[in-house]
Formats: structure tokens, sequence, C-alpha cells
């Protein structure tokens, strides 16, 4: 696989991880029914960094050209 098509792998994982937790409530697989627990803060800030790692993967990509 090329690093492009890696680094837009992870930032479009990075985005489902990131919805995921921002709507487990909702869909039934969050913790407490009524709060924001620490397993979606750590879903969210994990995705972020996904996202984060796959956009400095295209932009090292593109300043090499």
């Amino acid at each position: 696989m090329s690093e492009k098509l890696i680094s837009i792998i992870l930032v479009i994982a990075g985005i489902l991880l990131i919805s995921i937790s921002l709507v487990a409530d909702l869909i039934g697989i969050g913790g407490d029914l009524n709060a924001f627990g620490w397993k979606q803060i750590t879903g969210v800030a994990v995705g972020l960094l996904i996202i984060l790692v796959g956009i400095w993967l295209i932009r090292k990509k593109t300043e090499t050209k």
C-alpha cells in the first residue's frame, strides 16, 4: 500500500472512532446513559491523534515532492 492510501485510511478511521465515541450513549455501547464517560473521552482523544498522524503523513508526502 502506498503511504498516501495509508494516511487517508488513518484519517477516515480517526473520524469513525470519534463519531462512534460521541454517539456511544445513543447507540447503547456507552457506560453511563447520562454522562460522557472516560472511555468516550479516550476514544475522542485517540481518534484525534489518529487523524493528526494521517494529516501529518499527507503533508509530509506533499512536502517531499
